[in-house]
């Protein structure tokens, strides 16, 4: 064999296609949100510690997700009637969220879920709901 020819190829090695960019951006959601759930397990957003909504904070009404440091301290801590009780809507999307982020890992078993979930009217249903929620619980305090 001469110098500048190269081995030949090992048999047995399989070669794996990178994953796409989406399935990609969907990975760093994942280790993002299992890292997000691991801070609000150990910290009390209670204590001060964590941040508070600007948006509460300037105009003096709830955004959609005041309250959701709180419930996912809760829901993390087993007590989801506490959860639901700080952020109804959060303890409501949190399982749709994780079925689009399943979907979106797994496309082969899921593809079905994912089509539904990534599609216009979906998307368009799932802010409508946040909308008329956000104008719920600042017309209707419990």
């Amino acid at each position: 064999m001469s110098p500048a020819a190269s081995p030949p190829p090992y048999r047995g090695a399989v070669r794996r296609r990178p994953w796409p960019p989406r399935r990609r951006a969907a990975a760093v959601a994942l280790c993002v949100a299992l890292a997000v759930c691991a801070a609000y397990y150990l910290l009390d957003p209670a204590g001060g510690m964590l941040p508070r909504c600007p948006f509460k904070a300037a105009t003096g009404l709830d955004c959609p997700g005041c309250g959701a440091q709180r419930a996912l301290h809760a829901a993390l801590h087993g007590d989801l009637r506490a959860a639901a009780g700080y952020n109804l809507l959060l303890v409501a999307e949190v399982p749709v969220l994780g079925l689009m982020l399943a979907a979106e890992l797994m496309p082969r078993r899921l593809g079905r879920v994912r089509r539904v979930t990534a599609s216009r009217p979906f998307i368009l249903t799932f802010l409508a709901i946040i909308i008329l929620w956000t104008i719920y619980r600042n017309l209707c305090p419990a």
